[in-house]
């Protein structure tokens, strides 16, 4: 598996749409007010499409499990390539990726995510800072994020309703996400890294397939 800051920040987000959870007063737009998981057993599937450092083309499962990290509750995202995505319960932030043996890859310190709640027209900045453990090597930048729209998005599983977040960092990547309320998983992502990006040059197009589950989901928390 290929280390990235651009596919594990694409991973540690694929759930981080959240459950339409409030909406402001009338004329001023929908709020993402913050992260609702789906529930454990949930599952959904994506397609990527990767040149470059992403490396091969994918379809992944990815389903959602319970477990705890360093005594504490936390909610784990397994891929169907052996990964595991341990995120906090609230908040949905992103703490470590753990490798098929159940070793860590990667960790944010601090856990990296979205800041609630969304809404179109809200930025923000952050430090990150990126442990990669097979090389040791710690990669520090910061990464601005804005929520430029909240528009339809058709994909392999269907039509959407999303917020789209533009985010770029000083680390050469730049990067869209579509985040759809209620749905429990990005929609779509697109991300870029610059020649200059110290993982090397590539880009990623990820699409959602299916959402059986997580449609289950959206109705019974209507």
């Amino acid at each position: 598996m290929r280390n990235s800051i651009g596919i594990t920040t694409a991973a540690a987000l694929a759930v981080a749409a959240a459950t339409l959870a409030a909406c402001a007063g009338k004329g001023e737009g929908p709020v993402m007010g913050h992260w609702t998981p789906a529930p454990p057993g949930a599952s959904w599937q994506v397609a990527q499409r990767n040149t470059g450092s992403f490396g091969q083309d994918a379809q992944l499962t990815w389903t959602r499990e319970e477990m705890r990290w360093r005594g504490a509750p936390a909610i784990a995202l397994k891929s169907s390539l052996g990964t595991t995505l341990v995120v906090e319960p609230v908040g949905g932030r992103s703490i470590t990726v753990l490798g098929p043996e159940g070793r860590p890859v990667t960790t944010w310190d601090p856990p990296v995510g979205w800041v609630y709640p969304l809404k179109v027209g809200k930025g923000w900045s952050q430090h990150q800072r990126l442990t990669l453990h097979a090389s040791g090597r710690t990669l520090e930048f910061d990464s601005t994020c804005n929520v430029e729209d909240f528009e339809k998005v058709t994909v392999r599983a269907g039509t959407f309703d999303a917020f789209r977040i533009h985010c770029t960092s000083t680390a050469g990547s730049d990067e869209l996400y579509w985040a759809s309320p209620g749905l429990g998983s990005f929609v779509k992502t697109q991300l870029r890294r610059e020649p200059g990006n110290p993982l090397g040059a590539g880009t990623q197009l990820q699409e959602l397939v299916s959402v059986p589950a997580l449609r289950q989901h959206v109705a019974a928390n209507r």
